[in-house]
């Protein structure tokens, strides 16, 4: 009965994600259009920095709620951070692809409508970040793993300031939905205060939301009795990046694939960046034979996509589609492999 009950609050928080996300994808619209940014800034600095609220801070309440010298929170913690990116890059990109072809009616050699040196330039920050990160455990110095994390945050804010200048020499998207907090007042729309309510009001909704729907999949875990190192690498990503992900189909249905797959990209930036330079500089950074396994699969499924798609220069549905089978890859390591 219990477990019945933690699955049924799961599926009572996803659905006000959901609705939630529809909030945050409206405003976030308007607010591209009105600092003139493009899709893709709009997508990659604005959207994948917004929703990136509860993925920052899982790992953070993982580290720091665990007393002495428990290895748990650092462990989940460490978990997360490394899930994030994985999921981002293996499972986003395939629901995204396959949302492309279910509601635009596309085949699978078709390319999503985007802007293939904006995709190009997203994965090279990645891959940089990615790798600085992820070789970093080799490095026994703490102050020097420090160092290392402060520089990747430094290394995003100039992604996104770089993201953001290049957004001025295209064109900025003029169609946008109704702003809901603007009630059909066309006066308003153009409001920064009702744009900035509006999206701090969903951006808050989205974090209580988020919270409660990763507490209730920790408390479905223990009682199916998953792991919490499975439960970190797995359902806990799928948790805090439900947002991204719903934005993603949501702009994908309405037409706005720069948005969708920039959204994502640009959490992938993000998660390379920031929240491993909260591992690099909360903990002792060290990888056990799970955690290689996830980024064994991250690379792998970000390097296809990327080789396959400069050699190409475009992005076929049917290539991110592909991404999956390094996300069921790494599941299948961790079911019949560590388990």
């Amino acid at each position: 009965m219990e477990i019945l009950t933690a699955l049924f609050f799961v599926l009572i928080y996803l659905f006000l994600i959901v609705l939630t996300c529809n909030l945050f994808t409206n405003s976030i619209e308007h607010l591209g259009k009105k600092f003139n940014l493009d899709e893709s800034a709009t997508g990659s600095i604005l959207a994948a920095a917004g929703t990136a609220l509860p993925e920052t801070i899982l790992p953070l309440i993982a580290i720091f709620q665990v007393k002495g010298n428990n290895s748990d929170g650092i462990e989940i913690g460490t978990g997360a951070i490394l899930g994030s990116s994985f999921l981002l890059s293996a499972f986003a990109l395939f629901i995204s692809a396959l949302a492309f072809i279910f509601f635009q009616k596309q085949k699978l050699k078709n390319p999503l409508n985007i802007n293939f040196e904006n995709f190009s330039r997203d994965y090279k920050f990645f891959i940089v970040a990615y790798f600085i990160a992820i070789t970093s455990t080799f490095i026994n110095e703490k102050n020097l793993k420090i160092i290392i994390g402060a520089f990747l945050i430094c290394y995003w804010i100039f992604y996104a300031i770089k993201t953001i200048s290049k957004s001025n020499e295209n064109e900025v998207e003029e169609n946008c939905p109704n702003l809901y907090f603007a009630f059909s007042n066309k006066n308003l729309e153009n409001n920064i205060f009702i744009i900035l309510l509006q999206t701090i009001f969903s951006l808050f909704l989205l974090f209580i939301f988020s919270k409660l729907f990763v507490d209730e999949i920790q408390a479905f875990s223990i009682l199916t009795k998953i792991s919490p190192l499975v439960v970190s690498l797995v359902l806990s990503p799928l948790a805090t990046e439900l947002p991204e992900i719903t934005n993603s189909i949501i702009w994908i249905k309405n037409k706005k694939d720069s948005l969708a797959i920039s959204n994502i990209t640009g959490a992938m930036v993000y998660q390379a960046s920031i929240c491993t330079s909260i591992g690099l500089i909360f903990t002792d950074w060290k990888f056990n034979s799970i955690a290689t396994s996830n980024i064994f699969c991250t690379s792998c499924a970000v390097l296809t996509v990327f080789i396959i798609s400069r050699f190409i220069k475009k992005i076929p549905s049917g290539l991110l589609l592909s991404c999956l089978i390094w996300y069921l890859g790494f599941l299948f390591s961790v079911i019949f492999i560590f388990h």
